[in-house]
């Protein structure tokens, strides 16, 4: 099997990556893809239930990194668990999925993001998600199954077919969580399977009669979740009990540079300091681009401001930041840009 840590040759390991070997290798459906990993020092994951990490490798020569949400608990922190969907034309899950096993090596980096029920007081709980857009809450279920929490959680999981289903035995193993309640909708349901058609309004309405009194937590595709959003609004859900966790392409229009804001529209000077480089960001260039433009690498993956992964300290100077909850308080307070989405505003110098 080709397949290599994407640090192996003359690429250094970065100081937040962990090489780690498959050890497991579980086909849930007909492209969906749940692999097991383990980190070759023999120490354990570091992780929130619902947070994303960056899985690293190279494929014949080629590098490849991109996002995961963990989908195994923190309270087994021995294993993570990535559960992949191969995209039609995404070539890197389609080589996690046909050519990922047992043995096969990977770089795993520090897990991140704010999609957690840590920190967060409330009562009961909705769980919306669609596709692999279930990977968060299983590994929330899993850990509060392990701690015997007895949370009042509607979880509903859409699916095109009762075949795309996911975890499905599992859900319905969780006696240690009394308050549970799992509900199915597919589009395209077969026999009494699951509620047929699209969750809308109605259906929601429905299936969670008290959905104004639950905060609520979205996963899945843009369009799924900016549907969600507003059915939950119109309920009368609260928008400060609504949290969400994008997967996919950034919505229409959700980025954009800081020359289409109107701002920034002069060119500034990016001093990249470990390497001595100097170079001239134009109107609505961002760090990542103008990093890239000179051969810098730059750890990223989803860049739309979402990940994380590539957050780089900015030494001095102000940018304009449109990012989409990839950092936390404390690592805005710290100095820490994301150089997907930061367009300077005036001179700056980051560290790299």
């Amino acid at each position: 099997m080709n397949v290599v840590p994407a640090g192996a040759g003359n690429c250094a390991l970065l100081d937040t990556s962990r090489l780690c070997v498959c050890t497991d290798r579980i086909q849930e459906t007909s492209d969906v893809v749940t692999l097991v990993f383990e980190r070759v020092d023999g120490r354990g994951f570091d992780f929130r239930a619902g947070q994303s990490t960056t899985i690293r490798f190279g494929w014949n020569g080629e590098q490849f990194s991109r996002v995961f949400t963990i989908a195994s608990p923190p309270s087994r922190p021995q294993r993570i668990a990535l559960t992949i969907k191969a995209a039609k034309d995404g070539k890197a899950t389609r080589i996690l999925h046909d050519h990922f096993g047992a043995g096969a090596t990977a770089e795993i980096g520090e897990a991140g993001g704010m999609f957690t029920l840590e920190g967060r007081a409330f009562q009961k709980a909705l769980f919306l998600c669609a596709g692999s857009g279930i990977t968060p809450f299983m590994s929330m279920l899993r850990s509060l199954s392990d701690a015997g929490s007895d949370l009042d959680i509607c979880l509903i999981q859409c699916a095109r077919t009762p075949g795309d289903l996911l975890f499905e035995d599992e859900l319905r193993s969780f006696a240690q969580l009394p308050g549970l309640r799992v509900e199915t909708v597919c589009s395209q349901p077969s026999g009494a399977f699951g509620a047929g058609g699209r969750l809308d309004m109605t259906k929601l309405a429905e299936l969670v009669p008290d959905a104004a009194e639950r905060s609520a937590f979205l996963c899945g595709p843009t369009a799924f979740m900016e549907a969600m959003r507003r059915d939950l609004l119109e309920l009368g859900v609260p928008a400060r009990e609504i949290f969400e966790e994008a997967f996919g392409p950034a919505p229409s229009g959700a980025i954009k540079s800081a020359a289409d804001r109107g701002q920034g529209g002069e060119a500034r000077s990016i001093l990249f300091q470990r390497c001595s480089i100097n170079r001239v960001a134009g109107a609505g260039e961002t760090i990542l681009d103008i990093a890239e433009a000179a051969g810098i690498h730059v750890e990223t993956s989803c860049r739309m401001g979402l990940c994380g992964t590539c957050k780089v300290m900015l030494a001095s100077g102000a940018v304009d930041m449109n990012e989409m909850g990839g950092l936390s308080d404390a690592e805005r307070e710290a100095g820490f840009v994301l150089a997907c989405c930061s367009t300077p505003t005036s001179d700056i110098a980051v560290d790299l």
